[in-house]
């Protein structure tokens, strides 16, 4: 059963804590887990600021993913200078990014030879974009709970890697009821010392969760069982109402009254 929510409270309430924060500089291709971030009212600094246009695409869905060229998921972006949580706002030029490719090699991602090869690869002649707020699907913040993700093992089959959704922060609720996170949609947490959010909506999954991370092998069955058990949807998303600096193991509170 879920944990009973009592809104009469003045205090915030603990309901879990980050068990894992990540990040994904470059849109769909591989992320990195962080030990600490700072969350800026656009989203973790540094998170989806780099991205591939597809120029035949601009007035619908623009964006070149995984859902066009699996592989790209194999590709591992890293920021040179780590971003600084402390620094907030970093300068532009700490934004550089280099990138391995699936065999090992090692590029700046505006290295031309890359991106020339990148898009042979992918078979499309997409444009390299880069924006300091970031380019999310949705909203700012992602949320997946780490019990959700047992539950869909279970349901799936196999054991399902958290990287498949694509999360910010991946929590361990204290509610250990499978899909917790869907009942504080419309609700505000603060995570951490001085973050502040709310969730807003449930994530309506795609084709990125049949992809596994480190093959870029394709199981339809993940999409199958998150349509066919829970009307397409796996955690959900937030917007952020106090900008702070989250670390992995912060405590994630409700917070029954909000004051902005």
């Amino acid at each position: 059963m879920s944990m009973e929510i009592n809104p009469v409270e003045d205090g915030p309430i603990e309901v879990g804590t980050v068990g894992i924060l990540r990040r994904y500089p470059v849109k769909s291709m591989m992320g990195e887990t962080l030990e600490r971030a700072f969350v800026a009212y656009s989203g973790l600094m540094g998170d989806r600021v780099f991205a591939f246009v597809n120029p035949e695409k601009r007035r619908n869905f623009p964006w070149h993913t995984v859902r066009e060229y699996t592989e790209m998921l194999l590709y591992k972006p890293r920021f040179r200078g780590q971003l600084d949580p402390a620094a907030h706002y970093p300068n532009h030029d700490e934004f550089a990014v280099d990138v391995t490719t699936p065999d090992g090699r090692q590029f700046s991602l505006h290295d031309k030879k890359f991106l020339a090869e990148l898009r042979e690869e992918s078979g499309c002649d997409f444009e390299l974009r880069f924006s300091e707020k970031g380019m999310p699907d949705s909203h700012p913040v992602s949320i997946f709970g780490l019990d959700t993700l047992r539950a869909l093992s279970e349901e799936v089959g196999v054991e399902v890697d958290h990287r498949r959704f694509r999360a910010n922060f991946y929590v361990r609720w204290i509610d250990s009821t499978p899909f917790y996170e869907d009942e504080l949609v419309g609700k505000c947490l603060k995570v951490g010392e001085t973050l502040e959010i709310m969730i807003v909506k449930k994530d309506t999954r795609c084709k990125i969760v049949t992809v596994d991370p480190d093959t870029a092998d394709v199981n339809p069955e993940v999409l199958r069982t998150i349509a066919r058990k829970h009307a397409g949807c796996a955690g959900v998303y937030a917007v952020v109402l106090r900008e702070g600096v989250v670390e992995q193991g912060a405590k994630v509170q409700l917070l029954t009254t909000y004051k902005h």
